[in-house]
C-alpha cells in the first residue's frame, strides 16, 4: 500500500497562510521518506494563537520560499497520489486556498481523513486528536504541531489501523466500512466521508442575505453540539460560539448533557486535567464517554486546529446582525446598556449626539470617533443605510474599518465578545425603556445587576 501523509501549519487566520508543510511518504506499508519545509506565508503575518500552537515565528520563514516557488518542487507528491491527513477537512482546505491564491490548478488526487476513520472505528476514546490516537496505538515519537511529526504520526496511525483490521489498502478499508474517499480534481473537490450524505440544515431564522453560503457537511463540528468550559485564553467565549455556529454546529444548550458531542476545555483547565485534576464537568464527560456517548474532550488548541482557521476572523454579516438584534430584544432587559461601551456606525437616521445621549440615559458610553475603543466595544449599532448596502452586497468603510481593527489585534484574548445590533433594534430598545418608565410595559430587571446611578 502506498500513500502520502500530509500536514500543514498556518501563520494566521487565513486558510492560505501555510507556513510549514510536513509529508511522510509510505511505500508498501513503510515510511520511506519524510519531508519538512518552512514556507513564507501569504499573507505574511503571524497571529499569536497560531504561533502558540506550532512555535513558528516570522523570522523563521522570512527568507524561505513562498508556496508558489515551492510548488514545482513538491507537486510530484500530490498529482495522482493518495493523501491522508488527520483532520483532512483543514489540510485539504488549506491546500485549495493556497493554490487558489496563486492561481495554481488543483492536482488530481484521492484523500482520506485518519481522524474520522479513527473515530468511526474506535469508539470510547476521550477524543480523536493525534496525541490520543498515538497513545492508543503506542506511537511514542509525536511532537505535536510540528508538521513533519504530525504527518509521520498520521502515516503510522493508518498503517496500524490497516494492520489491526487485517486490511491491505485504503481502498479495501473504504469498501469494508462504507467510507467515501475524498477527491480533489482540477476545478473542485468531493469531501471524505465515513457515512452517507447528510441533509443540509434548515436556513437561519433571518434569510435576508441574497446568497446563503452552504455549510461544509464533512466538518467535524457540522451539526454537532459543542460546549465550552473554563476560560479561553485566546478568544472570547461568545466569539468561539459564533465560529461554531458559522461552521454549522450547535452551541445551545450551553450545559453538558448526553447529547453533547464536544467539550472544549480552556487552556489552563486542560493543562490541569492532564495533570490529574478533574472538575465536575470533566468527570461527567468521562462518565458519558464510558457509557458509549458520542462525546470528545478537546483542548482549546485542539479546537483552533480543528476549525478552518479563517473562520476565526471577525466579520460583520447580515445574519449576525439579525441574530444578535433578535436575541437582544428577546432578553427585554432594562439595564443591558448599563456600564457598556456602544460604538455607532455613520449614516444614522437620528443625530449622533442624540444617540450618545440616549446611551448616556442608560448609563452607558456611546461614541463613533475613537477607533482605539473598537476592541473594547460591547455593542456595535449599525445604521439602516449600511444594512441596506450589505443586502445589496456593498460593505461600508466603517464596517471594514471595524473588522480590520479587531482582526489586527495580536492579543485576541483581550477582545470582548461584541453584539452587532441594527439601528432599528437600538431605537426599539430605547422606546421600550421609555414605555417601561411610564409603567406601560414590563421589562426584565435583575436588581443585583443595576447600578445605583441608572435613571
Amino acid at each position: 500500500m502506498n500513500f502520502i501523509a500530509l500536514d500543514f501549519e498556518t501563520a494566521n487566520f487565513k486558510r492560505q497562510s501555510v507556513c510549514a508543510i510536513g509529508m511522510a511518504i509510505v511505500e508498501n506499508n513503510e515510511i520511506v521518506k519524510t519531508i519538512y519545509k518552512l514556507i513564507k506565508p501569504t499573507p505574511n503575518y503571524y497571529e499569536n494563537i497560531n504561533m502558540s500552537i506550532h512555535g513558528i515565528k516570522p523570522e523563521m520563514t522570512e527568507n524561505e520560499k513562498t508556496f508558489d516557488e515551492l510548488w514545482e518542487e513538491i507537486k510530484i507528491y500530490f498529482e495522482n497520489k493518495t493523501i491522508v491527513a488527520h483532520n483532512a477537512s483543514f489540510d485539504l482546505s488549506a491546500l485549495r486556498y493556497v493554490l487558489d491564491s496563486y492561481n495554481i490548478p488543483y492536482p488530481t488526487l484521492d484523500y482520506y481523513c485518519s481522524m474520522l476513520i479513527s473515530k468511526n472505528l474506535y469508539s470510547g476514546l476521550t477524543n480523536y486528536q493525534l496525541p490520543t490516537i498515538c497513545k492508543h496505538f503506542n506511537i511514542n515519537n509525536l511532537s505535536h504541531h510540528n508538521a513533519v511529526s504530525d504527518a509521520t504520526a498520521c502515516a503510522q496511525i493508518i498503517i496500524e489501523i490497516l494492520k489491526d483490521k487485517k486490511i491491505n489498502s485504503l481502498e479495501d478499508l473504504e469498501q469494508k466500512f462504507n467510507f467515501r474517499k475524498g477527491v480533489l480534481y482540477r476545478r473542485s473537490y468531493n469531501p471524505f466521508s465515513c457515512c452517507g450524505r447528510k441533509p443540509l440544515p434548515s436556513k437561519t431564522l433571518f434569510e435576508i442575505k441574497p446568497d446563503e453560503t452552504s455549510f461544509d457537511e464533512e466538518h467535524p463540528f457540522y451539526q454537532k453540539r459543542v460546549v465550552f468550559t473554563g476560560t479561553l485564553s485566546n478568544l472570547a467565549r461568545n466569539d468561539a460560539k459564533s465560529i461554531v455556529e458559522r461552521i454549522g454546529g450547535i452551541v445551545n444548550p450551553e450545559n453538558l448533557n448526553s447529547k453533547t458531542n464536544y467539550l472544549v476545555v480552556g487552556t489552563y483547565d486542560y493543562s490541569q486535567y492532564g495533570a490529574g485534576y478533574k472538575s465536575g464537568k470533566l468527570k461527567k464527560a468521562e462518565e458519558l464517554i464510558a457509557q458509549g456517548k458520542d462525546l470528545e474532550i478537546i483542548s482549546e488548541n485542539d479546537f483552533f486546529s480543528m476549525i478552518h482557521s479563517e473562520d476565526v476572523s471577525f466579520e460583520i454579516t447580515l445574519e449576525q446582525i439579525e441574530n444578535d438584534s433578535k436575541k437582544f430584544l428577546e432578553r427585554n432587559k432594562y439595564n443591558d446598556f448599563s456600564g457598556k461601551n456602544i460604538y455607532f456606525s455613520n449614516n444614522l437616521s437620528i443625530d449622533r449626539l442624540e444617540a450618545f445621549q440616549m446611551v448616556g440615559y442608560c448609563s452607558g458610553y456611546g461614541h463613533d470617533y475613537d477607533l482605539d475603543e473598537i476592541a473594547n466595544s460591547d455593542f456595535f449599532v449599525i445604521s439602516t443605510k449600511l444594512i441596506e448596502d450589505l443586502i445589496n452586497g456593498v460593505k461600508g468603510k466603517v464596517i471594514i474599518d471595524f473588522e480590520q481593527i479587531r482582526n489586527k489585534s495580536q492579543k485576541r484574548g483581550d477582545l470582548k465578545a461584541i453584539k452587532l445590533i441594527s439601528e432599528e433594534c437600538f431605537l426599539e430598545y430605547i422606546e421600550r425603556r421609555k414605555r417601561f418608565q411610564k409603567g406601560e410595559i414590563k421589562m426584565n430587571i435583575f436588581e443585583h445587576e443595576i447600578n445605583n446611578n441608572v435613571p
